[in-house]
C-alpha cells in the first residue's frame, strides 16, 4: 500500500477519534469519561494532599499519555476480528470485563493510599504507578463498548477481514489514541482551572477521595454486571 495512503488513514483516524469526543459521539465516550476524570483527579489531589502542590505534567498529562498505552493496544486487539486472538478476546470479554472491574477497585485504592505513601516519590513507585496506569488503560478498554460511528465502522470493516485485519487494526489503535489525547487534554483543561479555586486546593483530600469512590463504582459495575445498565441509559439518549 502506498505510504502516502497508510500515513493519511492513520492521522484520519487520530483526527476522527479526537473529535468523536467533542460530538454527540461523546455520550458512548461518557462509559468511559467520567472515571477518567475521576483516576487522574484523584491521583492529582492526593499529591496535592500530601505536598500541597503538585505537577499537571507529573500527575495528569504523564499518567493520561501511559494510561494511552494500555489502553489502544487492548482496543485495538479487540477490533481485530479477522485474527483468531482477537475473536478469542472479544469471546471472552466477560470474563476480561469481571477481571477488569477486579483491577480497577484495586486502582480505586491506590487512589487513596496514594497520599499516605512516604515513599510514593521514589524510583520504584514511579515504575509501579507507571505500570499500574498502562494496565488501567487496557482494562478500561475492555469495559468499554463503542458506538460505530462512520469512521470506525470503515476501520472495523478491515479489521473484520482476515487480509485487511493488522490494517484494521492499527487504524483502530490511532482512533482510539485520538479519543485518548482528547481525554487527557480535557482533563489537563479541568484541573488546571480547578486547581486556581483556593477553595478546591483546600479541600483535596475529600476530593481524593471522591474521585476514588467514583472510580471503585466503574470496578462494581463490571464486577456486578451492572455495567451493561450503565451504558443503555446513556445509550438510550442516543438512540433516543
Amino acid at each position: 500500500m502506498d505510504e502516502g495512503i497508510v500515513m493519511s488513514g492513520i492521522l484520519g483516524a487520530i483526527i476522527d477519534g479526537f473529535s468523536s469526543f467533542f460530538s454527540i459521539w461523546q455520550v458512548c465516550i461518557l462509559q468511559i469519561s467520567p472515571f477518567f476524570f475521576a483516576w487522574v483527579a484523584g491521583l492529582y489531589f492526593a499529591a496535592v494532599a500530601r505536598d500541597g502542590k503538585a505537577s499537571l505534567r507529573r500527575k495528569v498529562v504523564l499518567p493520561g499519555l501511559t494510561f494511552t498505552a494500555g489502553f489502544i493496544c487492548i482496543y485495538a486487539l479487540l477490533t481485530m476480528s479477522g485474527l483468531p486472538f482477537g475473536r478469542m478476546l472479544i469471546f471472552n470479554l466477560g470474563s476480561l470485563s469481571f477481571l477488569a472491574g477486579g483491577y480497577i477497585l484495586l486502582a480505586s485504592l491506590l487512589v487513596i493510599f496514594s497520599s499516605r505513601l512516604p515513599a510514593v516519590e521514589a524510583p520504584i513507585w514511579k515504575l509501579v504507578l507507571a505500570i499500574s496506569a498502562i494496565v488501567l488503560g487496557g482494562a478500561f478498554a475492555s469495559t468499554y463498548s463503542p458506538c460505530i460511528t462512520p469512521a470506525l465502522s470503515k476501520i472495523m470493516g478491515l479489521a473484520g477481514r482476515a487480509e485487511t485485519t493488522v490494517t484494521g487494526g492499527i487504524l483502530a489503535l490511532f482512533y482510539g489514541l485520538g479519543i485518548c489525547l482528547a481525554l487527557t487534554l480535557t482533563c489537563t483543561v479541568l484541573i488546571f482551572l480547578l486547581s486556581k479555586v483556593s477553595s478546591v486546593v483546600r479541600h483535596a483530600g475529600v476530593l481524593r477521595n471522591i474521585s476514588a469512590a467514583l472510580l471503585a463504582a466503574l470496578g462494581i459495575l463490571n464486577l456486578t454486571g451492572m455495567m451493561i445498565y450503565y451504558k443503555a441509559f446513556f445509550l438510550g439518549f442516543l438512540v433516543g
